[in-house]
């Protein structure tokens, strides 16, 4: 007769084997999955209230002249703090959908605001040097 815990390692690496194939069933390419991880990402930098971590994320932000990078990144901030007394900020960001055509990307996202509103947006992303940047 064959103990239980002999069994056990078998059965688990059974189970483990059939639960495996789910984890990345989701219908989406490789790069799909990084694109919309990268947005959501840069809008958590927005939520956060991190207007130069988001800069920093921009297609050209490494060339920028600093002057105008200053201004971006008052212009996020101003837009972070819009949606803050307006919303009472960004609860969650989610990736509902995305269009890739070679280096270009746009990807639709839902902000979910504390006043239980929800606003969708669209991020254009560019490839660069196998990184995704908003445009």
């Amino acid at each position: 007769m064959i103990s239980a815990r002999k069994l056990f390692l078998p059965f688990s690496l059974f189970v483990a084997m059939l639960l495996l194939p789910s984890c990345h069933n989701d219908g989406l390419s490789r790069e799909q999955r990084r694109v919309r991880r990268a947005a959501v990402h840069y809008y958590e930098y927005l939520q956060d209230g991190d207007s130069r971590r988001f800069v920093d994320h921009m297609a050209d932000a490494d060339v920028m002249p600093e002057t105008y990078r200053s201004e971006m990144e008052d212009l996020v901030s101003e837009y972070a703090d819009d949606l803050q007394r307006q919303h009472g900020g960004i609860t969650s960001i989610t990736a509902l959908g995305d269009t890739i055509e070679g280096d270009f990307a746009h990807v639709y996202l839902q902000l979910a605001f504390a006043d239980s509103t929800e606003e969708q947006v669209g991020v254009p992303m560019r490839r660069i040097e196998d990184e995704w940047k908003m445009q």
